[in-house]
């Protein structure tokens, strides 16, 4: 009866370690799969962030193209309205010279 509870003692401490052999062999398993939702997560979260950067450079760019164009053509508008100017009052001045020249 003794020989008995002792081989019982001993096939629970064979299953004890065992179980806790395999609990922490899932448990291994679980903390590296954690690891690698956690680096492919973090790879995506960067790429996203990446591309998100991106469009906004580009939408940047694109405003910042359109304003610069929309100043050129302004600019350009205005000096061509100031050539006009001078040479309208360059034509009024050499007749004001001119009438007071004749005076």
């Amino acid at each position: 009866m003794a020989m008995d509870t002792i081989e019982k003692i001993r096939e629970a401490e064979k299953a004890s370690d065992s179980a806790e052999k395999d609990a922490v062999i899932e448990a291994d398993r679980i903390v590296a799969e954690a690891e690698d939702k956690a680096a492919t997560l973090k790879v995506n979260l960067t790429k996203e962030a990446k591309e998100k950067a991106e469009a906004l450079l580009n939408d940047a760019k694109a405003k910042s193209d359109s304003i610069l164009s929309e100043a050129k053509a302004e600019s350009e508008n205005e000096a061509k309205a100031l050539r006009s100017d001078i040479g309208a009052k360059k034509d009024e001045a050499i007749k004001l010279i001119l009438d007071d020249l004749t005076a």
